[in-house]
């Protein structure tokens, strides 16, 4: 059995800017699609993050619609689960007439999770769908019904645990995490938002898994073993990525002990590219270039001070390819602290980049109880996924609102 283990479509997705729903995206889809007839895999596997916004817009909702109608008239197995991008309710609205066309999607997380055997000559292979989790939905009363599990790795493997598996199949995973390696976390990318230490489970909780189609990580990568792995985003999602290549992941199923992993290059829509330089240097570089329907560009100004009309005469040369510019300087930050150090802002956790924030507002450092806050409020992010969620211990709408005004001031005075 073969199959294409993809993840992180982000249908929808604004680069700087630019809509990637009619652009890339779409033409994504139909090279993917070329590739499907080509390689004649019998399934498709999403592990989450179909949409870029819980509420996915008009647009993304028809790119998905797209690939599914045709996977179903080729015939072709599709599985899919909801990412923390996602809403579970809204991802499997009309599953159960979806599924008459071999397209299984994973709805709100359940104490059997969806599983389907796949049967190929005397092998059986079973795919289980696994949704975004956190600790406390799965010890909900209507999934495990416990109050015991304090991290998501405990309740990965307590979710694990309670389904009846088979081990003589082939049984293959579906999940959406932050999957570290003996502590070693994967490689990220600057567009993955709100991950740094936040939800982490071990790849051993996967052992009785043959192989772990993982989603949530932009960059592909396998997380100890070869099958587990992150598929990474299809395309071109933010300019750390420029050095990335982009390539599908191929999975063939020979035995239950015999996994292959392919990797298959389709061509990109668009690359990307980053110049740096002087005003003048780059309107000359942009000039000599004969390539640059090809790419998208980022310029970063090395200039001491800011050119008058630096984009205006840039984007005469560069066209509305040139996404973004900014000065060298900008992605810079010092703390004001003795014995500091200047910072690139990129690199930074989230909880290092609300710190420096903060300390710029208030000239000192968040204390214990408001780092608590921040902390509460990025796992309230991250559990919700635009589904309502009953929970009293939800951050009080008080201080949500004094940390969103204080933002929001900083917003004001172009911090």
């Amino acid at each position: 059995m073969k199959f294409f283990h993809l993840g992180d479509l982000h249908f929808g997705k604004m680069l700087h800017q630019q809509s990637m729903a009619e652009t890339d995206q779409k033409d994504w889809i139909e090279t993917f699609l070329t590739a499907v007839d080509q390689y004649q895999v019998d399934a498709v596997v999403i592990a989450g993050d179909i949409y870029d916004r819980k509420v996915p817009s008009p647009e993304a909702m028809r790119l998905f619609d797209h690939l599914l109608t045709e996977l179903a008239r080729r015939d072709r197995m599709v599985f899919v689960i909801p990412g923390n991008h996602d809403s579970s309710v809204r991802l499997s609205h009309v599953s159960e007439l979806l599924t008459s066309h071999q397209i299984y999607i994973a709805g709100e997380l359940s104490r059997e999770m969806m599983h389907i055997t796949v049967r190929e000559g005397d092998q059986r292979i079973t795919f289980w769908l696994m949704p975004y989790l956190f600790p406390k939905a799965v010890g909900d009363p209507a999934v495990l019904d416990r109050d015991d599990l304090g991290t998501y790795d405990e309740a990965a493997r307590a979710l694990i645990a309670a389904q009846k598996m088979d081990p003589t199949d082939c049984n293959i995973l579906v999940a959406h995490q932050n999957v570290l390696a003996s502590g070693a976390a994967p490689e990220h990318s600057e567009s993955e938002t709100i991950i740094g230490g936040l939800g982490e489970i071990d790849c051993s909780a996967f052992d009785a898994f043959d192989y772990v189609a993982l989603g949530h990580i932009h960059n592909a990568q396998k997380v100890g073993r070869e099958t587990i792995r992150y598929a990474g985003c299809p395309l071109y999602y933010d300019f750390s990525e420029i050095n990335r290549s982009k390539a599908l992941t191929l999975v063939t199923v020979q035995s239950k002990e015999n996994i292959q992993i392919e990797r298959v290059e389709i061509p990109m829509p668009h690359r990307l590219r980053q110049l740096s330089g002087t005003l003048e240097e780059l309107l000359s570089q942009g000039i000599m270039l004969k390539d640059k329907d090809e790419y998208y560009f980022q310029c970063i100004l090395t200039d001491k001070h800011v050119p008058p009309r630096a984009m205006e005469r840039l984007r005469e040369v560069y066209g509305e390819r040139l996404l973004n510019v900014k000065r060298s300087a900008e992605a810079n930050y010092s703390t004001n602290t003795p014995g500091s150090v200047i910072k690139d802002a990129s690199r930074m956790s989230l909880e290092e980049q609300f710190t420096l924030f903060y300390q710029s507002r208030q000239n000192e450092l968040p204390d214990g109880e408001q780092e608590r806050l921040l902390s509460r409020i990025m796992e309230q992010q991250e559990r919700r996924s635009g589904d309502f969620y009953l929970d009293d211990k939800f951050i009080p709408e008080k201080d949500s609102a004094e940390l969103i005004d204080l933002l929001l001031e900083g917003m004001e005075d172009g911090i």
